[in-house]
């Protein structure tokens, strides 16, 4: 089960050093953050780490680390996990505009976890489907995709829980800016995995996974939509 927990500080109050010292260390956490964020992009993607790989349902991070990346054109998403300082897992959302020479701007901090989660057993979370939504969000951005579009484009921002037993998944893509669905197949990286979508788009997803020289859908399709207003 997925539990939250309250962010609230009980105990003696902090003093002005101590204030000021807490101020400080997450202004540096923010920075790293932002650099990994940059890096994750450039590489264009998130890299499956050996312990992952060997315990994809785990999540563990004792430093942030990259769950996943989607890059869209000239845009860019990072989800970021990092331990909190109460021990749970918290959540950070980066952005990021590619110009025209193909260099990544410094990523802004589109949105962070209020509360912390836990996960004891990711499958026990999923109680036998093959993946889930588990958080959605939408951010007023700039895409840099018209002239007319300077006071940014509504998009909408999914973060899937996946189970171990899937190995990729698959997204038929509706577009408003084309009269046939695209397909992507996307390598799982972890637990959590992110889709992003921009006005008008629609999107179907799949798990799957291999078997011999095939794929294997698990069963299950999420069906995901970003209304045009």
């Amino acid at each position: 089960m997925w539990r939250a927990y309250s962010a609230r500080r009980t105990g003696t109050a902090l003093n002005g050093t101590e204030k000021a010292e807490n101020t400080r260390k997450c202004m540096i956490m923010t920075q790293a953050m932002a650099d990994i964020a940059r890096s994750a992009l450039q590489q264009g993607r998130a890299v499956i780490s050996d312990e992952t790989a060997k315990r994809p349902a785990t999540i563990l991070c004792c430093s942030p680390v990259v769950a996943d990346v989607w890059i869209s054109g000239r845009l860019g998403f990072v989800l970021l996990l990092h331990r909190r300082h109460d021990g749970l897992v918290g959540e950070e959302l980066y952005y990021s505009l590619r110009s025209e020479d193909g260099v990544w701007d410094r990523p802004d901090h589109l949105s962070g976890s209020i509360v912390g989660w836990d996960t004891p057993a990711v499958e026990d979370a999923l109680a036998g489907a093959s993946m889930s939504v588990v958080a959605d969000s939408e951010s007023l951005i700039y895409t840099g995709r018209a002239p007319n579009a300077d006071d940014g484009e509504r998009v909408k921002i999914y973060e899937l829980l996946i189970s171990s037993n899937a190995e990729l998944i698959e997204i038929e893509c509706f577009s408003p800016a084309s009269p046939t669905p695209a397909f992507i197949s996307r390598e799982v990286t972890g637990p959590l995995m992110l889709l992003v979508l921009l006005p008008g788009e629609r999107m179907r997803v799949h798990t799957a996974r291999r078997e011999k020289s095939s794929l294997r859908r698990l069963g299950g399709v999420l069906d995901l939509h970003n209304v045009e207003q």
